[in-house]
């Protein structure tokens, strides 16, 4: 189980305190004791409070960016299935930087938008993606609510 926090501001302009983040992933600290981090980009904000499970590395820190910050993304959870889906990916093209399952996200999403992406995952889950092109911030959990947003 991890803890997930953001900050969100209509208002592009908007500075997004670092602090304000840091706080929310140290009170998540019961919820992630692994690590912190966090991620901003213009007017929004993620926070993450990981417990390491899939990929021990610093390298699967979040909260994940894509190249040129196109995608942000904080996530609890596990997605069961990511190993066959991780694969399929791989043979369309995709490179991962990690091994952890929460990756698959930010490569589903561009080729599948939204709504097809979530018709894949199976699992236990709650993430915060933001789309810097589309200015859209998308919160999501598992069918069932056992990972709470």
């Amino acid at each position: 189980m991890c803890g997930i926090g953001g900050y969100f501001t209509l208002e592009r302009n908007t500075k997004v305190e670092p602090e304000i983040l840091v706080h929310m992933a140290a009170i998540q600290h019961h919820r992630g004791p692994d690590g912190y981090g966090y991620r901003i980009l213009p007017g929004v904000g993620f926070a993450h409070a990981r417990l390491s499970i899939n990929d021990l590395r610093e390298s699967a820190n979040q909260p994940f960016t894509s190249d040129g910050d196109k995608l942000m993304m904080t996530h609890n959870g596990e997605f069961y299935d990511f190993s066959r889906i991780r694969a399929d990916l791989t043979a369309r093209g995709a490179r991962f930087r990690t091994k952890s399952d929460s990756e698959i996200v930010m490569h589903l999403y561009p080729r599948k938008g939204i709504d097809e992406t979530l018709k894949h995952l199976r699992g236990e889950f709650a993430f915060g993606l933001f789309d810097a092109e589309k200015d859209r911030l998308m919160l999501v959990r598992d069918r069932f609510g056992i990972k709470p947003l």
